[in-house]
């Protein structure tokens, strides 16, 4: 099997973030929907944890609400720092809650900056998506040429008459 055919494996990355990027498009429906035609509740803060490895910094937002039927919902929510910032001395959060969008659960004060930041990763994404699409498709150019034509051959030839004496006693 010719080695060039490995080069073909790039076609992978553009395929990764194109499910990126449509993941990063439903969350964003599911987010619009959940806002637009969800109920609307007010969660009680069960526990709250932020938490900084090295230079990362994440946390959770455990919430309990009762919906109108009165079924008791107890979520934990991912939240990045600047989400936390928002939130982080509510004991009681408005929330909107629709159960069978994607984002069932959407955090009222973070709702703007939680939209901005699925939109900047849609735009990575895409970005990224164009990108490596690029380079795939100029790297397949280039395994298919070497398939077709093979490799160069590179011959050595020593054209100089001086001659190595390996055993000059």
């Amino acid at each position: 099997m010719n080695k060039y055919y490995f080069i073909f494996l790039i076609w992978l990355l553009p395929g990764y973030f194109l499910f990126q990027g449509a993941y990063q498009v439903l969350i964003n429906n599911g987010l619009n929907n959940t806002y637009t035609s969800g109920e609307s509740y007010v969660a009680e803060v069960i526990d709250f944890d932020v938490k900084q490895i090295a230079a990362q910094t994440n946390g959770y937002v455990e919430i309990r609400f009762d919906t109108a039927e009165g079924e008791r919902i107890q979520k934990r929510l991912a939240l990045s720092v600047q989400m936390a910032q928002v939130i982080m001395q509510s004991e009681l959060i408005p929330i909107r809650y629709l159960e069978e969008s994607n984002s069932p659960v959407v955090l009222l004060p973070t709702f703007d900056l939680q939209r901005s930041v699925v939109k900047v990763n849609m735009a990575v994404t895409g970005f990224g998506f164009l990108v490596t699409l690029l380079v795939a498709f100029f790297a397949s150019r280039f395994a298919f040429r070497k398939i077709r034509d093979g490799e160069e051959r590179l011959e050595i030839e020593n054209i100089d008459d001086y001659k190595i004496m390996s055993d000059a006693r």
